[in-house]
């Protein structure tokens, strides 16, 4: 087959067909089947590998041809477009040599049979090991806790930024101490010689307050030197400076760059067992709204970005039991915003529907990114 197997993959069926994303352009191509995947290869030796957890639904349509409805957008055959169904239509040699269509119903109906029992074999396979991963117990080697500390700032450690706050561990509050945050652990400095050492991986949670705290929630709660309690969380507070023009935007930028840090510190930490849970879909949507992709999108873009977030969360209220049914939808919002980017002459239009095709892209993408077995 010479397109580079897997370990333990095996060439199964293959073929030769019509290969097309729209209407205009064809592709003959050669068909692989594996117990993994489905390959297809042009003449120009360009290859698309569809792994079957990318698979969404196969049929056939128009009686004359299977369709492959992905996941999530793709690019194929190094095209600058995104796709979301792929077209297989038969060929027949002719009498003098050359391919021509070949419009016979059983030859979808057959290779749609041998898709979807590979599919149906494969995804068998995955649900068991999704079963397995979420039952086992794992092996505890190192619990990392919050200590008290003579010792802050290694030799060699890397500072990644530091800033003055007042901070609080539950009710126990520290008035204008240096926080350090290196690559990973963030040191606090209560005093010369008294430092409280919080490594990233006991950091379960953080996010705003209203009363412009930012909280941060520990895994489980933490016995520390010198407090009377197991403390559960801690909160920190920007020190407002007298030389500030714009208070509330710098407040309003100093969550969000603390935000995003312990988020993008605490991910690594973040274990997935292969799905998505609705807190995760939910918190996702909510943030693919305010994603800083929308923001170099033009204004028309933007509202087209924000429609389509909006849908999405609205529809995940009443859908959110059945993912297959929610991305159905998705998909089909994508295709029906693709088209309309297409045909619409009116500029302001096309570019509402690029801002909202794009978001649709990124939010099947994530879904799907997530929903695979680790």
């Amino acid at each position: 087959m010479n397109v580079g197997c897997q370990k333990g993959e095996s060439l199964l069926k293959k073929g030769v067909a019509a290969v097309f994303f729209t209407p205009k352009n064809r592709y003959v191509t050669k068909i692989y089947i594996t117990n993994y995947r489905l390959i297809i290869k042009n003449q120009k030796n360009q290859l698309i590998k569809l792994s079957y957890d990318l698979i969404h639904e196969i049929y056939v349509e128009n009686n004359k041809y299977l369709c492959i409805r992905c996941n999530t957008p793709l690019r194929f055959f190094d095209g600058k477009d995104e796709y979301v169904r792929i077209f297989l239509h038969g060929l027949k040699r002719k009498e003098g040599g050359g391919l021509i269509l070949l419009d016979d119903p059983k030859w979808p109906n057959y290779w749609k049979k041998i898709l979807s029992v590979q599919i149906s074999k494969y995804q068998s396979q995955i649900a068991l090991k999704k079963h397995a991963m979420q039952n086992e117990e794992d092996d505890l080697l190192l619990i990392e806790g919050v200590v008290r500390s003579k010792e802050g700032l290694d030799e060699f450690e890397i500072v990644k930024t530091r800033e003055k706050m007042d901070i609080w561990f539950d009710d126990y509050f520290y008035e204008a101490c240096m926080l350090y945050a290196t690559n990973n652990r963030l040191i606090i400095k209560i005093k010369s010689r008294d430092f409280i050492i919080i490594p990233y991986s006991v950091i379960y949670t953080a996010q705003s307050e209203d009363d412009d705290k930012i909280s941060i929630n520990f895994s489980f709660p933490q016995c520390v030197e010198g407090f009377e309690n197991d403390i559960s969380k801690m909160q920190i507070k920007r020190i407002s400076k007298p030389s500030d023009e714009y208070p509330e935007q710098i407040q309003e930028r100093w969550h969000d760059e603390w935000n995003e840090f312990f988020k993008k510190v605490t991910s690594q930490f973040r274990e997935h067992k292969g799905a998505i849970s609705e807190d995760e879909m939910f918190e996702m949507l909510i943030e693919m709204k305010h994603s800083p992709t929308k923001y170099n999108l033009s204004s028309y873009a933007k509202q087209g970005w924000d429609r389509a977030c909006g849908l999405a969360l609205d529809r995940f209220g009443y859908e959110k039991g059945d993912l297959f049914l929610y991305m159905n939808f998705l998909l089909k919002e994508y295709e029906e915003m693709k088209t309309r980017a297409m045909a619409e002459p009116d500029s302001a239009r096309q570019e509402a529907y690029r801002g909202s095709e794009m978001a649709y892209s990124a939010i099947l993408s994530y879904i799907n990114h997530h929903t695979k077995v680790r």
